[in-house]
């Protein structure tokens, strides 16, 4: 069984490989340019005796160009572009060590990033994000006073910083590291994250 997926992953790299044709330079986030991202991350809130992560938090993202062309650059043209987006990110927790006791973890966040292009074919971006935390009481034996005080939104927001790497004009893999203005170890935010790109005009 391993043998085939690392024969599947090799032929997926052999083809995307073969479209790549020259993307040394790549409009990434210039204007009217629109892109999609799904990620697997770190869970935001830190393992304890109290919570156990049941998944990586599932991360998707989509931004739009909004400027382009700040700086003249030798090897790169008018390089530096904006984009703002919007981040969803999920993930499920279970309390004290049981199975059938947890909460569930909703992050909606927009985001604003400065894209720069230093290397060929890698996008590398920082930005600002502000958004909301929905926490749910999820499974059983939760009782009405403990899911009113679990059932509540908080405030998610802070930094981020990551980089693209395109194998066509389309697709790419990407990674990203967040960090949390919030309470240390609450959780507003995953804090690494890896995943595809996809980049559209």
């Amino acid at each position: 069984m391993k043998r085939v997926i690392l024969f599947v992953v090799a032929s997926m790299l052999m083809v995307l490989n073969s479209m790549a044709g020259n993307v040394d330079h790549i409009e990434f986030a210039n204007k009217g340019k629109f892109c999609l991202g799904i990620q697997l991350g770190v869970p935001g809130i830190r393992s304890t005796h109290e919570n156990r992560a049941n998944m990586p938090s599932l991360m998707l993202d989509c931004n739009w160009g909004v400027a382009d062309g700040f700086i003249k650059t030798k090897h790169f043209g008018q390089n530096g572009a904006v984009d703002l987006g919007f981040l969803y990110s999920f993930c499920h927790y279970r309390k004290w060590d049981e199975k059938h006791r947890g909460y569930l973890q909703n992050t909606g966040l927009f985001r604003a990033a400065f894209h720069f292009q230093f290397v060929k074919k890698l996008d590398t971006y920082a930005g600002l994000t502000s958004g909301v935390n929905i926490y749910t009481p999820a499974g059983q034996w939760w009782t009405d006073a403990e899911k009113d005080g679990w059932d509540h939104a908080k405030y998610a927001g802070g930094m981020f910083t990551g980089c693209k790497y395109y194998f066509t004009d389309v697709f790419g893999v990407k990674t990203e590291f967040q960090f949390d203005w919030g309470s240390p170890g609450y959780g507003n935010l995953p804090t690494a994250a890896i995943g595809v790109t996809f980049n559209f005009k």
